[in-house]
């Protein structure tokens, strides 16, 4: 078992997940696996925000030209999500989950899911606006019309599929309209969909725990376990110690970290999405980078000890703080709520200067002209 220490561990996950040779859109979605789709829009929206962060010059209209090129499409990861299609395949696993009633929050409407599918068969891809609704009182606030709960079962069970996206709207149509003809619809078997989700995972994450596999998925862990075993003695993957979390086995994939080792990594900034595949998975961000993370959004206001929307602040391999962000659209500035910094160290010249130019980056990023920050803010030189 190959030993590593902790600062190496950190070096060789930021170096896979901001990987410098993927270049293109298309390319960074292949290398992570998935980027999240999300509606919260204080700033540019997730799945903009993670390509950016990645691309400085990833252009918003990218993602939906990728969509109607068949390169993309919009499933399920451990939320909602970008994927390549080439992955298509393996989304059957969810769909054949979902199909057999384990896995998803709304029950079966079949009238209205025949009614919805024959109207689409009929007339084309179509908007859940497309349908008269059933105005139904609930207790539950985000429960859905019981048409659009059909829509996204329709969704969840592949029998249809989101061909557009307008706004926070969706179009859907039937799946053998939009995929391409070469790709592979095939269900795979279970160690085929493990293995799947195990390489993806090391690639865009270099080094992972058997828990940490498949993130939120409805997989048996024990088989996954047996397999990792297997990968190992038969040298498609390489186990891991690290020194400072002694009896703690991690994975790679094999000669990845002596490819690794002969690479110069440069000291970057980041303002992460709080939904960035980096940092999605909160207690191995504890472990590994000693930050504790939490989305406020889902806090009431009075307990919030940072900010609604606050972006993790990665310098290197160390999270040194967060800022709370949002973007005034109308007036084109972008207010500073609140900024923390994880340690009471003053920070040097040269920090504050590369912490100013990405801060001016993403206000232009989210098409606002100027900065402000708050009074109790001292703004950064």
């Amino acid at each position: 078992m190959q030993r590593i220490n902790l600062k190496t561990a950190r070096q060789f996950i930021i170096a896979n997940q901001f990987d410098s040779e993927k270049k293109s859109t298309y390319e960074i979605i292949q290398h992570l696996g998935y980027v999240q789709i999300d509606t919260i829009s204080v700033i540019q929206r997730t799945h903009h925000h993670v390509l950016w962060t990645r691309n400085p010059k990833y252009q918003l209209n990218e993602l939906t030209q990728l969509s109607k090129e068949k390169k993309i499409f919009d499933y399920w990861a451990h939320a909602a999500s970008y994927l390549p299609m080439q992955d298509y395949r393996y989304s059957l696993i969810r769909k054949s989950q979902v199909g057999d009633g384990n896995g998803f929050w709304y029950k079966r409407d079949p009238k209205n899911m025949k009614y919805i599918l024959d109207r689409i068969k009929a007339e084309g891809a179509l908007m859940s606006r497309d349908f008269k609704k059933e105005k139904k009182k609930t207790d539950v606030p985000w429960m859905k019309s019981p048409i659009n709960q059909a829509m996204m079962l329709l969704f969840m069970e592949g029998e249809i599929m989101i061909s557009e996206r307008q706004g926070f709207q969706k179009k859907f149509d039937l799946p053998e309209r939009l995929l391409p003809n070469n790709v592979i619809t095939k269900m795979p078997t279970e160690e085929e969909y493990f293995k799947y989700l195990i390489t993806r995972d090391l690639r865009a994450h270099g080094i992972m725990k058997a828990r940490e596999f498949g993130y939120l998925l409805k997989i048996d862990r024990k088989q996954l376990k047996l397999l990792l075993g297997k990968m190992v003695k038969e040298g498609e993957l390489e186990e891991i110690e690290i020194k400072e979390r002694v009896g703690e086995t991690y994975f790679t994939l094999p000669k990845a970290l002596d490819k690794f080792s002969n690479k110069k990594i440069k000291k970057k900034l980041h303002l992460l999405s709080p939904f960035d595949n980096l940092i999605i998975q909160r207690k191995r961000l504890k472990e590994l980078f000693d930050f504790e993370y939490l989305l406020e959004c889902y806090v009431p206001a009075a307990k919030r000890k940072v900010g609604y929307f606050s972006l993790p602040i990665l310098y290197g391999t160390e999270f040194v703080g967060q800022i709370d962000l949002k973007a005034d659209r109308k007036k084109k500035i972008l207010l500073v709520k609140n900024l923390v910094w994880e340690n009471e160290k003053k920070k040097s010249d040269s920090f504050l200067r590369i912490f100013n130019k990405k801060i001016n980056a993403l206000m232009h990023f989210n098409n606002c002209e100027e900065i402000d920050f708050a009074d109790f803010i001292q703004p950064i030189q």
